[in-house]
């Protein structure tokens, strides 16, 4: 008997649909069924014409997005948070073929091989009780067990942030030296889209890389990134004129804030520098940032400087010990911070900023902190740089 042909069927079938996709056809096949649907409805029209091309031609498509399917996403700048992804944690974040070759993997400010899984669900449930306290609504994503990527197994796949969201959909990231991380962002992009209805928007190609959500928003016209390890130039000309075109500004209005990052490691343990931008500098208010200053070059510095800003500047060792400008922004001039930066948190408190502790140190050992296990579906639109 021969075999069916697995690859194609003249069976039609439908895709699963995402919540919001399946109410937003819904509603609308119950207008039209009702005929409650009229022409008068559509964008431009004018009887016995047809289509215009000057609607069309200047018609955003953040604005016809939202109509398709069926909500808004994104999370640029520092508007008030609405909604998030985590990832559920499972003892698969004790990666053991790093015993194997440890100098393989990237070090942290914290032993890897003393890794409490336990703690890091604890923390991470902790977590999830401040933001839902903050009102945001949070998600869990479950990836397969064992967890597994394109090269063998899959590592870090608590880092929920490696999928991008911006206005318009999802951006999935190209890594760098990761060999254990190439399958994750596709996975969560996947389970954001299925799950949630977050269209994907754009990958990085070619030999670009860019770890898109380890940039940060300093509010919606300022983006802050670091070129490295973790960002090429090739990757970078591909994704900051997405993220760009996503704030719905010109380009003349909008500020990517590039600079070189030190070292030739993710995370110096000894230093503090890193080349995940989120670990060396995150926004407070509008007008105020947390940074840690070693990990910056003196443009950066004075761009902030000469445009205002109030600095909180992290102590080396609170740095290399829990970074704490990894911080989640709810709104600005309210923040979650890593509890076990004491004196951090202080100097953040002192500004007149609204600060929310969570312990978080055991996610350190395996790579990063609040904001890199975040993903960040949806805010508000916020304060552009200027609304002082």
């Amino acid at each position: 008997m021969a075999e069916p042909n697995v690859r194609g069927s003249d069976v039609p079938t439908t895709p699963p649909l995402p919540a919001p996709y399946a109410a937003r056809i819904q509603e609308m096949q119950e207008r039209l069924r009702s005929g409650e649907f009229t022409l008068d409805g559509m964008p431009g029209y004018v009887p016995g014409e047809p289509p215009s091309i000057e609607t069309w031609h200047h018609m955003d498509y953040l604005d016809i997005s939202p109509r398709i399917w069926g909500r808004e996403v994104g999370c640029n700048g520092i508007g008030t948070l609405r909604e998030v992804a985590l990832v559920e944690i499972t003892p698969n974040e004790r990666f053991e073929l790093r015993d194997r070759d440890p100098a393989y993997f990237p070090r942290m400010g914290l032993a890897h091989e003393e890794l409490d899984t336990g703690r890091m669900r604890d923390q991470s449930l902790e977590y999830q009780a401040a933001l839902e306290s903050a009102g945001v609504a949070v998600h869990r994503v479950a990836f397969p067990d064992p967890p597994v990527g394109a090269f063998g197994p899959l590592r870090g796949t608590w880092a929920a942030n490696e999928l991008f969201v911006i206005r318009g959909g999802s951006v999935i990231e190209k890594l760098a030296v990761s060999p254990f991380g190439f399958g994750r962002a596709e996975y969560l992009a996947l389970w954001a889209w299925t799950q949630l209805g977050v269209p994907i928007q754009a990958a990085i190609t070619g030999t670009g890389v860019a770890e898109g959500a380890a940039g940060v928003f300093l509010a919606d016209d300022v983006y802050v990134v670091g070129r490295g390890i973790a960002f090429n130039q090739e990757g970078l000309d591909q994704l900051l004129p997405i993220i760009q075109r996503s704030s719905g500004l010109p380009p003349e209005a909008f500020h990517s804030v590039v600079f070189d990052c030190p070292g030739n490691i993710y995370f110096d343990p000894g230093a503090g520098t890193s080349h995940h931008t989120d670990m060396v500098i995150g926004p407070l208010d509008v007008d105020k940032v947390i940074v840690y200053a070693a990990g910056l070059t003196f443009p950066v510095w004075r761009w902030l400087k000469e445009r205002g800003y109030q600095i909180v500047e992290v102590e080396r060792d609170e740095q290399v010990r829990f970074a704490p400008a990894n911080v989640t922004i709810l709104e600005p001039g309210r923040v979650i911070m890593h509890a076990e930066a004491t004196n951090a948190v202080a100097a953040v408190r002192k500004l007149g900023v609204d600060v929310i502790e969570v312990p978080y140190s055991e996610f350190l050992r395996t790579g990063g902190g609040l904001h890199c296990s975040t993903m960040f579906v949806e805010r508000d639109r916020g304060p552009l740089s200027t609304d002082r």
